[in-house]
Order: C-alpha cells, then structure tokens, then sequence
C-alpha cells in the first residue's frame, strides 16, 4: 500500500470510466480477477502506527458475484520473530447497490501464519474451509463478523475500468485505488 497523494478524478479522466461503474452489468465485464490496492489512506496510516512494515492488500474477484481479500502484514515489530508474515483473510459476495454504488457482504475471516523456516507456504488459505480446524479458527471468524456492518460494506465507485477502479470508503472518509494484476482468478 502506497501513501503518496491520488487527488480527484478529474474531467479529462473520469469519461474513460465505464458507465455507471456501480451496476452489475457494467461492473461485472470487468470486475473477475485479481486486484491489488495501491493507493489507500488509512491503510498507510494503520501501518505507520503499528510500526511500519509490509502490508500488501489484494481482491480476488469471481466472475459469479463472490470475493476474497487477503491482507499480508510484514516485517512489523510486533510480529513474533518466528513469523515471517500474517495473512488477515475475508470471503463474501460482491454487487450493485445504484448506478455508481456497489455492495461488499463480507461473511468470512481467517488467519494464516507464515513460519520463517518456510515450513508453510507464503501465501494465504484460499477460504476459511481450508483452515485446519481449531478453536482459534472459529474465534477470529466469529471476531470478524463483528465488524461486518453495512458501514463498511457499501462503496461510491468514482472510477472503472479493466484495470482500474477508484471507490470511497465513506466511514473513513477515504478514496482507494486497486489496480488489476490478472484477469482470471
């Protein structure tokens, strides 16, 4: 994640977004595939305030309206010295709520840890059924629904294209940039 300055769209930009880029006909040509977050505010903040490190945020889009995001935390102070990196994880649905508004419903959290010894891959579970079961599995799933409300759940979409897309996260009162890596998932 980035922290220098995106700015407004401006008018020599915003016509090479695709039409109301919150409808799901217009979103879904586009949306399948995975995307990474380069430009995010408050998640540049949260990292300076735990210390700085790593934190690489990405979504990987289904063409079927489903969605996983996968947040890796890195080389963090508080990070035990055994860890190389935390994989915070979520799993939901995506849609349109109005012509430039679409809707996450989150359903889902896990966690997964990487071991310096590279006795696990570095790479996060695909979904919450591939965590082994455990009590801390269901904890840091029922955890994270808590914070699953509609606040956090609905996104002005300003800017979309096939490897582009600007939204606003309206309770932080912030605008995030993901740029598309790959189409297919």
């Amino acid at each position: 994640v980035e922290d220098y300055p995106l700015g407004h769209i401006d008018d020599q930009v915003a016509p090479l977004s695709i039409s109301k880029p919150g409808l799901w006909r217009s979103m879904q040509p586009v949306a399948e595939g995975t995307w990474k977050v380069i430009y995010a505010p408050h998640l540049a903040f949260g990292r300076d305030v735990l210390g700085g490190g790593d934190l690489d945020v990405s979504y990987l889009l289904k063409a079927d309206g489903t969605l996983s995001s996968h947040a890796k935390w890195s080389n963090f102070p508080w990070i035990p010295s055994e860890t190389k990196s935390i994989y915070l994880s979520v799993s939901g649905t995506y849609g349109s709520v109005s012509d430039n508004v679409c809707e996450v419903l989150w359903d889902k959290a896990w966690v997964r840890s990487v071991d310096k010894e590279g006795l696990t891959k570095d790479v996060p579970f695909d979904s919450l059924d591939d965590v082994p079961d455990s009590i801390p599995k269901n904890v840091i799933n029922a955890m994270g629904k808590l914070f699953f409300i509609r606040p956090v759940s609905v996104f002005p979409v300003s800017f979309l294209s096939e490897d582009l897309v600007v939204f606003d996260f309206e309770l932080l009162r912030t605008r995030i940039c993901a740029r598309k890596l790959a189409a297919q998932p």
